[in-house]
């Protein structure tokens, strides 16, 4: 399990990131280049659906204080 400054590594690094927990599922992190600028996107399934949303966002003070993020595949496009 990483911190936050673990996770950041792993981003830098090209990977995806997540927090498992019964809140969390089927949510990850994952850093896309758009127009130059390195963007933090999160990758979301919908509930009892198959639908995938990709969509800029932001850490909140949970996602900062947390101990258990690991590593993840990316879905393939």
């Amino acid at each position: 399990m990483l911190d936050i400054s673990g996770a950041l590594n792993s981003l830098k690094a090209g990977h995806s990131i997540e927090r498992p927990g019964s809140n969390m599922r089927g949510t990850s992190y994952f850093v896309k280049n758009e127009n130059g600028r390195d963007i933090l996107f999160v990758r979301q399934t919908r509930t009892n659906s198959s639908e995938v949303i990709e969509e800029p966002t932001a850490f909140d003070w949970d996602d900062l204080i947390a101990t258990t993020w690991q590593v993840v595949e990316s879905p393939s496009k």
